[in-house]
């Protein structure tokens, strides 16, 4: 077995080789990496758009809450109001009630008062009227009996005192 050992490769192989390679470059270059580099491109453009668009969305979200919150906030404060305004109406119709019921008592205490007033002026009209009556009938009594001054003023003072205790009960 004869073996040779070569320190510098061979010119002729190392050119070809070379050429070869550059050859395979040129070809992968112009079939391979310029289509891979658009297509990575055309991906990166792709991802920053997408990022871009994530973001906005991001933001329209966050501005959408702080709407929501701020409408959820003037909600509470309509709801607030509305039950202060109810409450408000509430307690003036009933003082509306009570001034009523107060207004209506005091015109039935009134009415009363003039039902009392006049039904007592009405007793006095039928006791001045039973007092002339009962006078009429001491004097048809008088003139019956032939009485003497003494007698008579008796039956006065007696007559006066009758009708005055009687008046002075009622």
């Amino acid at each position: 077995m004869n073996f040779q050992i070569h320190v510098l490769p061979d010119p002729v192989n190392f050119f070809l080789q070379l050429l070869a390679t550059l050859i395979l470059f040129f070809v992968l270059r112009h079939f391979l990496y310029k289509p891979v580099s658009e297509f990575l491109n055309k991906r990166k453009e792709t991802i920053k758009s997408d990022l871009e668009s994530a973001e906005n969305k991001r933001a329209e979200a966050i501005k959408l809450k702080e709407e929501y919150e701020a409408k959820v906030e003037e909600a509470k404060g309509e709801g607030k109001e509305i039950i202060e305004t109810s409450r408000r109406r509430g307690e003036d119709l009933r003082n509306e009630i009570i001034e009523e019921a107060k207004n209506e008592a005091q015109s039935i205490r009134e009415k009363s008062k003039s039902d009392i007033e006049r039904e007592k002026q009405k007793a006095q009209m039928e006791l001045k009227g039973e007092m002339v009556t009962i006078a009429m009938l001491a004097a048809s009594k008088v003139v019956d009996k032939n009485l003497d001054e003494k007698s008579h003023k008796d039956m006065i003072d007696k007559f006066i005192d009758e009708v005055g205790e009687s008046q002075w009960q009622s």
